[in-house]
């Protein structure tokens, strides 16, 4: 039996199109309900605008728009948003730019689902940058 962990509303951001299914799968196996899912930045602005859900789930590197182009779009409109940014790249310049336009965590490919939820509960509970 699972226990819900949230009843909070998402979307799920990934070019990768098994990892945004699994994630969708991922969260709504613990409460959350994901009200769309895309494949690029443009996809993410988009869903955020028709839905404007709690947290977003986004890939950094995408074609058309990138994740990080996304991001800074997504803040300029709704600062309070909870945006987890997804990425393989371990540069230290991409995390301070993330950090820099305000993603509440960043998520290391390949992940795993206990990380994932453990940062929905800590990005609940502070609003603060999280990395696994």
């Amino acid at each position: 039996m699972v226990i819900a962990l949230t009843s909070e509303t998402a979307i799920v951001i990934d070019d990768d199109y098994d990892v945004t299914g699994i994630l969708a799968e991922l969260l709504e196996s613990q409460g959350v309900k994901v009200l769309g899912t895309g494949y690029t930045g443009g996809d993410a602005i988009h869903l955020f605008k028709k839905h404007m859900p709690k947290l977003i789930f986004m890939d950094v590197h995408m074609p058309i728009k990138d994740g990080i182009t996304a991001l800074r779009e997504i803040k300029n409109i709704s600062p309070n948003s909870i945006v987890i940014m997804i990425t393989g790249d371990t540069s230290s310049l991409v995390e301070e730019q993330l950090q820099i336009l305000g993603a509440n965590s960043i998520i290391h490919k390949p992940f795993r689902m206990k990380n994932i939820i453990q940062i929905i509960k800590e990005v609940q509970k502070h609003s603060t940058l999280v990395t696994s």
